[in-house]
């Protein structure tokens, strides 16, 4: 009994440790991010003539990120690890004569939970949240000053007529939003062998952010008192 015990605990180690695939998989990748606007438009005091406008538009940034697998079997893994996120939104804002064009900048140290399934030999699909922690965000661009419409007040002083005055802005935004994100992800991967070790990775992943990422504070001049992130991930990696 005892030879029988001790045979089929050698058969069962050899088969643990036998298996064609490995426990654990890192991997290190980049791309670039497309941000995608939460709001195209929004508007304040319609009813006033030269009403508060600002319009969103995507822009492109760039991740870094270092992941770790856990692969349960062939089939089925879990993903996780760091990733340095750093967005751009285009934005194009006018009040009264002013109006301003440029980027709302910001990055993210984002933590992704994703579970993974082959649903092929080179092809996965993946799903799970992921928290994000600010790390900055600023507003930078020109303002344009339109003084020849100072006319419509009656101001006709000469020397502001058709002139327009050009200012450029750099701000500090960070307040103005939570220190925490957090969403939803799913990505696809396609994987080619590079050689016995490496393997290349092609990958696009979509955050969609669940969480109002505005802080609401008064104090602050905000357009937008409710913001949510979302972003399409477009990324090379190498897996070892």
């Amino acid at each position: 009994m005892k030879r029988i015990f001790t045979g089929l605990g050698i058969l069962i180690v050899t088969n643990i440790f036998g298996q064609d695939f490995k426990r654990f998989d890192y991997q290190f990748d980049i791309g670039t991010t497309l941000t995608i606007p939460y709001k195209k438009t929004i508007e304040s005091m319609p009813e006033v003539d030269r009403h508060p406008v600002t319009n969103y538009y995507s822009d492109f940034g760039y991740f870094l990120e270092c992941m770790i697998s856990y692969n349960f079997n062939k089939k089925v893994a879990i993903n996780s690890g760091l990733n340095y996120n750093y967005s751009s939104l285009a934005i194009n804002d006018k009040v009264g004569f002013n109006e301003s064009k440029g980027n709302l900048t910001s990055s993210y140290l984002h933590l992704p939970v994703l579970f993974k399934y082959h649903v092929f030999d080179k092809i996965s699909i993946s799903v799970g949240p992921y928290v994000g922690l600010l790390i900055s965000a600023n507003e930078r661009g020109t303002t344009y000053i339109d003084t020849a419409g100072f006319g419509a007040f009656g101001i006709h002083d000469p020397l502001l007529d058709a002139i327009e005055l050009i200012q450029k802005y750099d701000k500090n935004i960070k307040n103005d939003y939570t220190d925490i994100d957090f969403g939803l992800s799913g990505q696809v991967d396609y994987e080619l062998a590079l050689g016995e070790k490496w393997i290349g990775v092609i990958f696009s992943r979509f955050n969609y952010g669940l969480k109002n990422v505005m802080t609401n504070d008064l104090v602050n001049n905000n357009t937008a008192t409710e913001w949510k992130n979302y972003s399409l991930m477009i990324g090379l990696g190498i897996k070892l």
